[in-house]
């Protein structure tokens, strides 16, 4: 049983609260503009790196295909098959439908010049590209990826509390142990380290990763996710840094 379990109105159909985050299970166009007091998002959107073209778009990114190739049991992301279109769109929404001064979302190469573009539509001036060096190159030919973005928008004038702090973040990856596109807590720690924000959002939350660096740095959170599984993985390791923080404390 997950801690404070309750069932919801419409718009998400279940809300944990645990300690000092929320979490809810539904759809974040939905929820999103629900939200007040929200100080930054932090989040790593389904931005389907796996075609070069609109056309290569149909089975998205590394954990989006269940095809017979991997026996259907490969994990899955939902709206990972997003077109570059649809990914503009979705960017969009959730930049205007937030009432946050700032935003950090992750990207790659491909979806850069997107991203800064639909932060801009939703009035976020992109201030920062932030590089997450993974330390060694990840699967493929050539030139293969070593880094992964974080583009950092910001309304308003520009903060000076981060002032001497590099843009460029080196960790080893997670192993995506519980999610296809796991990122490490530390990454998102050094993250949030670059902000005074007291409210974070993450509106695709999966395994909850970004609720777990908020609890080990006293921050309070909501995340959002649309998955019954990674939803219920994020509750179960959330708690588990709750305990782990009061068992410290």
């Amino acid at each position: 049983m997950r801690p404070d379990s309750e069932l919801t109105p419409a718009g998400f159909s279940e809300r944990v609260v645990i300690g000092n985050a929320t979490l809810y299970l539904g759809d974040c166009l939905e929820i999103l503009p629900m939200l007040e007091g929200v100080d930054a998002v932090v989040t790593d959107p389904p931005y389907s790196s796996g075609g070069y073209q609109e056309s290569g778009k149909a089975k998205g990114s590394i954990g989006s295909d269940a095809s017979e190739k991997w026996g259907g049991a490969r994990p899955t992301i939902a709206a990972d098959n997003l077109s570059t279109r649809g990914y503009l769109r979705l960017i969009k929404a959730i930049c205007r439908g937030t009432r946050a001064r700032e935003m950090y979302v992750f990207c790659d190469w491909r979806m850069w010049t997107y991203t800064c573009d639909a932060l801009e539509d939703g009035f976020f001036r992109p201030r920062s590209m932030i590089v997450w060096n993974k330390g060694r190159p990840g699967m493929g030919v050539g030139w293969r990826a070593q880094h992964e973005l974080i583009c950092y928008g910001l309304r308003g004038a520009a903060k000076t509390g981060t002032a001497g702090k590099g843009n460029v973040i080196s960790l080893s990856r997670s192993g995506n142990q519980d999610h296809p596109t796991q990122k490490p807590v530390a990454l998102i720690e050094e993250i949030l380290k670059g902000t005074d924000a007291g409210l974070i959002v993450d509106p695709f939350m999966g395994s909850g990763t970004t609720g777990v660096a908020c609890m080990n740095l006293g921050r309070s959170f909501v995340g959002i996710e649309i998955e019954r599984k990674y939803f219920d993985i994020a509750c179960e390791r959330i708690a588990a840094a709750q305990a782990q923080g009061r068992l410290f404390a």
